[in-house]
């Protein structure tokens, strides 16, 4: 009676060991997806410096007409950065304080600033050089230009 008892100790722990090996062993085998950070917006992002620059997209309404740039620009440094954003069309200047947000193309927003080009040429669907540039560092984005059809982009349009 002693051994049947032992004996089923024995195999439901076996039973138990086996089954947490298989279900733990996938994680060894498997790559991690968080390793690698897929763009799920419309726009593209980009670290310049201390400066992420977060789902930057142009919204105009036709070529020839103003273009507005709408981004989140978000300072990880602990130092005040000053951002030259560029096109082919000009050029404007965001400062952001350390830790700061600032939400590009909407000045009602808190912390809101409206950068806007004149005359970029570019049309909705393709595709305008962006550049932001923090003093010590530079990334040029290409940044799509969209026109205010989607409903997320209707009230930010030009």
């Amino acid at each position: 009676m002693i051994s049947g008892t032992i004996r089923r100790r024995a195999t439901a722990a076996l039973v138990g060991a086996a089954v947490l090996a298989l279900l733990t062993g996938c994680d060894l085998f498997a790559p991690q997806d968080t390793k690698d950070i897929e763009e799920t917006s419309d726009g593209v992002s980009g670290t310049v410096g201390q400066v992420f620059v977060g789902n930057a997209v142009l919204l105009t309404l036709e070529s020839g007409t103003p273009t507005n740039l709408v981004a989140s620009l978000v300072n990880n440094g602990d130092k005040t950065e000053n951002v030259d954003i560029s096109t082919s069309a000009g050029k404007e200047s965001v400062s952001l304080e350390p830790s700061q947000v600032v939400q590009i193309g909407s000045s009602d927003s808190g912390g809101g600033q409206t950068v806007q080009f004149e005359d970029l040429g570019a049309k909705p669907g393709s595709l305008a050089n962006v550049t932001f540039d923090t003093g010590t560092e530079t990334l040029t984005l290409r940044v799509p230009v969209l026109d205010g059809a989607l409903e997320q982009y209707k009230d930010l349009a030009p």
